[in-house]
């Protein structure tokens, strides 16, 4: 588990928490139910939450698009 707490540039106290979370999917085009250990990424504000669990090929593609983006 990763957490990273900072202060953002609007000046509110954010908390950033990654971790492993075990999720069920469908496949779409078999209908069929698995298991899977997704990637939750949890970020929290004083008025705000967001949660999303994505599978590890999802967030190393955020990764690099998030690090494209940023270093533009």
């Amino acid at each position: 588990m990763i957490i990273s707490n900072f202060i953002n540039e609007n000046n509110n106290p954010i908390k950033i928490k990654i971790k492993n979370k075990k999720d069920t999917a469908t496949n779409y085009k078999t209908k069929e139910k698995f298991t899977y250990t997704g990637v939750s990424i949890l970020i929290q504000g004083p008025n705000s939450e967001s949660e999303n669990i994505v599978t590890k090929q999802e967030a190393e593609e955020l990764y690099k698009c998030l690090k494209q983006f940023l270093n533009k």
